[in-house]
């Protein structure tokens, strides 16, 4: 069975464990530690998933120490990745998934990818959209050249998390992926 730990048990934290649970195989992989830094929030994330025992704390590096996590997902403000990340790596995690955006500066990333690397670590950033029927669908029309070659991209953001540097990622990840 994975071992899975969550850093950040508010709104994209739950989702990531909520992913794990919704295959209802615990001894594929099952969540059983998650850490905040509050308290209430660590209480109401275990409320989430009554019929599971995680152990909760608001240290992620007393987690990383006692728990032996196969798998750790990082769902923090972007500023602390960095370290969330390394941390994980150098305590044996086999792989990282991280929220994005990955980190906030072109060096933090770099020590993420460097630490993943020297540990052997499988980090994956949370670019969704290659997962979503739509936008699969719009790679397969593209791998196919059913819509011809393409020539420019434009990406389009709306909402209140409309920002470059937030939900941008995406737009950057498909362009990639679409390329």
């Amino acid at each position: 069975m994975y071992r899975v730990g969550v850093i950040g048990c508010r709104g994209i934290g739950v989702r990531h464990a909520a992913g794990i649970a919704m295959f209802n195989d615990p001894d594929r992989a099952a969540v059983v530690a998650a850490c905040d830094l509050v308290t209430d929030e660590i209480d109401a994330f275990k409320g989430e998933f009554p019929d599971t025992e995680i152990t909760g704390y608001t240290d992620h590096r007393q987690m990383l120490e006692k728990e032996n996590l196969d798998i750790v997902t990082v769902a923090t403000s972007d500023h602390a990745h960095t370290a969330l990340v390394v941390d994980a790596a150098e305590a044996g995690a086999k792989g990282i998934f991280c929220e994005k955006p990955l980190a906030t500066t072109v060096e933090d990333a770099a020590a993420m990818v460097a630490a993943c690397e020297r540990h052997g670590v499988v980090i994956s950033v949370d670019h969704t959209r290659r997962w979503t029927p739509i936008w699969r669908h719009g790679k397969e029309l593209v791998d196919a050249g059913e819509i011809g070659q393409v020539q420019y991209v434009i990406g389009a953001l709306r909402g209140p998390r409309a920002m470059l540097y937030r939900n941008g990622t995406h737009c950057i990840d498909s362009t990639c992926w679409f390329a």
